[in-house]
């Protein structure tokens, strides 16, 4: 049900030709390289180099296929089912929702808090009612991995699971449009989508017409039209999704520059009924293969930006549907929900105009976002003062966050730890080749606890977020669900020549995972003044006179925070950013990343 009333809920390459990062998984300027290429050694047989690959894959699906031919069976709904968690979670989860924004009654919804939240309607095909079933019914009982649930629904427990929800109005709702719909007829939906602002908002100083005299009015409504229009980016780049919908897991490729064998880079695995995403540009091509045969293609795609979200599905929907019924009920659930989710993708991106980079459902954003309506827009939250560097995406400076002497401080400790060469995602089927031209520095993990000063930079965070304090401590070891909602802080030194290319810092979770965990938002602090280059690029960021996007110089004791996340639940794809080249000196700075709702 639509939560009308929490709050919290709602806020809130070459410079071209970019490499494809693995994933959305990605570290701010300092992050895992996933340029990873193909052990090309010609001297060594085919056989002999992906020996090992063979062996795994084999042992892998001689397990899945004993497991699918096994499924768990269910003797009844309250006797067979064992919901909920065994540890005490957060208090902002009690409450938790996947459901929470999606709405299947008639009645018209209420307007949420956000201004820049409108509402939309979806239509979903009426044969996915058990898939929208377990998600409600994972709410109801906190089944965060949805492995209960999804054996009630193909059990004997449907009429349980349907019956528990009797009290739950909004599926209520949709369990009438399932029983009173024709066949063929689609269910519909209402939800929110988040509306970008227009340029004469972003800009309201150089739109505003009430204080110029009449003489003046048309001169400067022609001034304004020519001042109020993006200059063309010279960074086309974006975000770019690939779902696998096969039972066995696939690599994905990038075909690279020089469009040959040699030049292919392996972006990473993808599990069955799982996604990975990568940072891309218009042209680039991809394909996918076996892991025990990268030598064939089983699909080959080249993306452009309405070309976002693009799935590898080696059957028709309804063999598929068919195949996995009768042989792999475990699977049967995910492609139900990964089906779910691309019918919402195909009306939220007619409606909203971008991709829908999430899985579908996912409420809004649990933690406050500072609203972000024009350029130069401050926000004073304690002794701190938030100022609007950006609106598309939402970026924010603050001077004066850390003291130079705290600074040196964060220095000292992170080379007191040791600092390490940048690591790379490891994968057991391919050599992986770093590339330094593209990202290479040094860095340091320190944990909250190493200092008071580290400490105080997480209270100082809390503070300035308006979350939750409690939320950046860790309250169990044992499990990523009841972690502080903040990663360790990192430290990175970029040395001169060195720089990262535009990345996105959010993931895309397991479509299993009812909580949709992503990082929500990156805190940055500068530790020194760079002599020369260093900037932080935002290539993408909307504004009315720089063709180049946002730049936002290193300067002692600076932070800067943006979002990871759109209001409405959605990936920002206009967060993408990057280090530019240092070309004097050395750049030291510091990145704290925060979740929502919790660490996946």
């Amino acid at each position: 049900m639509i939560d009308r009333n929490k709050k919290d809920n709602i806020c809130g390459i070459d410079e071209m030709e970019p490499e494809p990062t693995k994933t959305f998984e990605s570290d701010d300027e300092e992050d895992y390289d996933d340029e990873d290429e193909i052990d090309e050694n010609e001297n060594i047989p085919f056989w002999r180099q992906h020996l090992l690959a063979i062996l795994v894959a084999f042992a892998a699906s001689t397990i899945v296929h004993f497991h699918n031919q096994h499924p768990t069976s269910a003797s009844g709904f309250l006797s067979g089912l064992s919901f909920g968690n065994s540890v005490d979670t957060h208090d902002h989860l009690k409450e938790f929702s996947r459901t929470a924004n999606v709405s299947f009654c008639k009645q018209e919804i209420q307007p949420p808090i956000s201004k820049r939240l409108h509402s939309m309607d979806f239509y979903l095909p009426v044969d996915h009612f058990e898939s929208l079933l377990t998600l409600y019914a994972a709410d109801l009982n906190e089944d965060d991995s949805y492995v209960e649930t999804d054996i009630g629904v193909s059990g004997s427990s449907k009429e349980g699971l349907v019956a528990s929800l009797k009290s739950n109005e909004e599926f209520q709702c949709l369990f009438e449009q399932h029983n009173n719909n024709p066949t063929g007829k689609k269910i519909k939906g209402t939800t929110y989508f988040y509306k970008d602002p227009t340029l004469e908002e972003i800009y309201p100083e150089l739109a505003n017409e009430n204080t110029l005299s009449p003489i003046m009015v048309k001169k400067s409504s022609n001034e304004r039209k020519r001042k109020l229009q993006q200059p063309p980016l010279t960074f086309t780049g974006f975000a770019a999704k690939f779902v696998n919908l096969d039972i066995n897991p696939v690599l994905l490729y990038w075909d690279g520059k020089g469009g040959h064998k040699d030049s292919r880079k392996l972006v990473g695995e993808i599990p069955p009924m799982e996604s990975i995403g990568t940072a891309t540009m218009p042209g680039h091509s991809f394909h996918v293969t076996p892991i025990y045969d990268p030598s064939t293609v089983l699909k080959h795609w080249v993306l452009t930006s309405d070309t976002a979200l693009v799935y590898y599905e080696p059957k028709n929907t309804e063999e598929m549907t068919e195949i996995f019924k009768a042989k792999y009920p475990k699977y049967y659930a995910m492609y139900q929900r990964q089906m779910i989710n691309k019918a919402f993708s195909r009306d939220y991106t007619v409606v909203s105009r971008r991709t829908w980079l999430g899985h579908f459902p996912r409420p809004f954003p649990m933690h406050h976002i500072h609203e972000a309506s024009y350029i130069g827009q401050e926000h004073r939250v304690g002794e701190a003062t938030l100022k609007v560097a950006s609106v598309r995406p939402r970026v924010f400076t603050i001077e004066n966050f850390l003291t130079p002497e705290e600074c040196k401080e964060l220095i000292r400790l992170s080379l007191e730890q040791g600092l390490t060469e940048s690591t790379l995602h490891s994968s057991p089927l391919a050599t992986q080749n770093r590339d330094n031209s593209t990202r290479s520095s040094s860095n340091a993990w320190l944990s909250r606890e190493t200092s008071s000063l580290t400490k105080k930079i997480y209270e100082k965070t809390a503070e300035l977020t308006k979350i939750d304090p409690e939320l950046f401590q860790k309250f169990h070891e044992s499990s990523a669900q009841h972690h502080s909602i903040a990663e360790s802080l990192q430290v990175v030194r970029y040395r001169k020549g060195e720089e990262y290319t535009p990345h996105h810092d959010f993931v895309s979770p397991s479509i299993n995972k009812r909580h949709q965990p992503s990082r929500f938002a990156t805190l940055l602090i500068y530790l020194n003044d760079v002599d020369e280059g260093g900037e932080t690029r935002f290539p993408r960021a909307v504004n009315n006179y720089n063709a180049d996007g946002l730049e936002i110089m290193p300067k002692v004791g600076r932070a800067v925070l943006f979002y990871n996340t759109l209001e409405d639940g959605n990936l920002d794809d206009l967060s993408q950013h990057g280090g530019n080249k240092v070309l004097a000196g050395n750049k030291w700075l510091a990145n704290l990343w925060i979740w929502d709702p919790v660490i996946g």
